[in-house]
């Protein structure tokens, strides 16, 4: 199995569902209904407060007549508002440009039966004083179609109110919907975040089978039954315990330390005289979190290039330490100078924690490997140090 092409694959099926755009629901661009008739009362309360206001101000007789009547009619603008929030609220084509449109085209309607409702409170119900003069002005002017007159007049004026209203509704309705398409881009981008992390960790267990097989295989050959078994059974408690833990989950240092000396035990059934392991971590990070595993492919490089093609005693070193709110790790294993030197890996193994780490942490973390100072290998790994409940 080429691991390389499986991780190609997984990359652009990643890209792939974060460049697609999330579905489309008619549902994300409904107003809040109190908002919506909060903002329907509120509307027309200030126009009927500034408008009465006004009036008074300018000392013109009878207003508090006039008020009675604007209150009617401001009943009857706020109930064909709420009509035509209605009408809205059910008809919601999918771009913005379309709705906008379809809002100012259903205002049309009930401005005129406003319009109407207006020319009937104050011409017919409730004369105003020169309602009797305007009418005969128009009679004369317009004679039969003086009333469709004055309507469409009045309702020219106060369509641009009836639409301010339908504008603010759609604008409020395309706030939502962008608030929703971009919870579910998040859940997409998360989904695929974890997806990646399942994959790099399942990446490690068919690699680490590998090697492992590789080494039963080279005991098996050499007749060493006892040593086979022993790996055998050491092989069967780990896949056990690292198989049931969820590729996700995070789990203090100090188990998984625990989780790789299952590992060691395997190893040090092939090299009983020539692997050394040696770990120092201070008592208050042994609860620190970490992804699960993610030691797994550093100690087994550390076992491939340094301990393999040894004679003599390596040493594998684990430090732990705390820097500027970030868990260090350090993994050093001595190489024998004296050793062939083996062909190069394919970095698969510190690829996969590099990414792992900047997968679920981003910048903050990251894995770094080369020579150490005296000779051998270290890697470095570090993240942000958490010390909850893992």
């Amino acid at each position: 199995m080429n691991m390389n092409i499986g991780k190609d694959a997984l990359r652009d099926q990643r890209a792939k569902m974060l460049a697609a755009a999330p579905d489309w629901r008619a549902s994300d661009a409904h107003v809040n209904p109190r908002v919506a008739i909060g903002s329907i009362i509120a509307m027309w309360l200030i126009y009927f407060v500034t408008t009465t206001g006004l009036a008074l101000m300018s000392d013109a007789s009878d207003q508090w007549s006039y008020a009675g009547r604007r209150a009617i009619v401001v009943t009857a603008g706020i109930l064909c508002t709420f009509v035509l929030y209605q009408l809205l609220q059910r008809a919601q084509p999918q771009s913005f440009g379309a709705r906008l449109a379809s809002a100012l085209g259903a205002a049309i309607p009930l401005v005129i039966i406003y319009a109407t409702i207006n020319l009937l409170v104050f011409y017919y119900w409730f004369p105003i004083a020169d309602s009797a003069e305007i009418m005969a002005e128009m009679q004369v002017k317009h004679p039969g179609s003086w009333e469709i007159v004055l309507i469409l007049d009045s309702a020219i004026r106060w369509y641009f109110f009836f639409a301010v209203w339908a504008a603010l509704y759609v604008a409020l309705g395309y706030a939502n919907e962008m608030r929703a398409v971009e919870r579910r881009a998040n859940h997409f981008r998360l989904e695929a975040k974890n997806a990646q992390l399942r994959a790099l960790h399942y990446q490690v267990n068919p690699h680490f089978l590998f090697n492992t097989l590789n080494s039963l295989s080279t005991l098996v050959m050499r007749g060493s039954k006892s040593e086979a078994e022993s790996m055998i059974m050491n092989l069967s408690s780990f896949l056990r315990s690292s198989l049931a833990i969820d590729p996700e989950q995070l789990v203090s240092l100090d188990e998984e330390i625990a989780l790789q000396r299952l590992y060691l035990d395997i190893e040090q059934t092939r090299f009983p005289d020539r692997l050394q392991v040696e770990v120092a971590v201070p008592d208050e990070l042994k609860n620190a979190c970490l992804p699960v595993l993610i030691l797994q492919p550093i100690i087994e490089n550390a076992i491939k290039y340094g301990v393999g093609p040894s004679k003599g005693k390596i040493a594998i070193r684990l430090t732990a330490s705390s820097e500027y709110g970030l868990l260090v790790l350090r993994i050093e294993n001595d190489i024998d100078p004296k050793a062939p030197v083996p062909n190069a890996g394919t970095g698969l193994g510190l690829g996969n924690v590099r990414e792992r780490l900047l997968t679920r942490y981003g910048p903050s973390a990251g894995c770094e490997w080369g020579p150490s100072d005296d000779g051998g290998f270290a890697v470095s790994l570090w993240l942000p140090l958490a010390r909850e409940r893992c």
